[in-house]
């Protein structure tokens, strides 16, 4: 313990603290600058692999397509029923597309989505049930506009699906 005293208050020690850091930062500096590359198991400095870059790509693509989806989605949902004023000016509506658009995103950084029959209906079933938790007007609780709410999630997942594969297969022609 007299040891560890002894270097704690040392002014050697205090000293040295602030070129350490200083070294930590130019070497940071550096990695970014001319694309070095420090990889250890607990810190990496530098050039991001191209499957990283493609992957963030590839999530922030979908994200941006889901959400541009859904909340155009307001306005076909005002068309179908004009003749029945949306609950609180349509605050509710895009309430209930917020909390669908965080389902999708969940979805997508899980990085699970497929378009097979059985994992499309689990998803329909599971965004339904968030829309029908809420007081939603009797318009849309008919059996024709489940069908077109489960007709949007299909397609979001199908445009989700061909998303990630148009940008796997631009990755693959970069590396050849």
């Amino acid at each position: 313990m007299e040891q560890i005293s002894t270097i704690l208050t040392s002014p050697t020690f205090w000293g040295n603290i602030p070129s350490f850091i200083l070294l930590i930062v130019v070497l940071a500096v550096i990695g970014k600058v001319f694309k070095i590359k420090v990889n250890t198991s607990h810190l990496q400095i530098g050039g991001e692999s191209r499957e990283a870059f493609y992957e963030r790509k590839i999530v922030q693509e979908q994200s941006e397509f889901a959400k541009t989806f859904l909340f155009g989605l307001v306005g076909k949902i005002t068309d179908l029923c004009p003749d029945h004023k949306l609950a609180y000016e349509g605050w509710m509506t895009k309430c209930i597309l917020e909390e669908a658009y965080d389902e999708f995103v969940d979805m997508i950084h899980h990085n699970h989505i497929r378009d097979d029959e059985a994992y499309i209906s689990v998803k329909q079933a599971k965004i339904c049930a968030i829309v029908y938790s809420h007081p939603v007007r009797e318009p849309f609780r008919t059996p024709e506009f489940k069908e077109r709410m489960d007709k949007w999630i299909a397609e979001i997942i199908h445009e989700l699906v061909r998303i990630r594969k148009v940008t796997l297969e631009e990755m693959k022609k970069e590396k050849i």
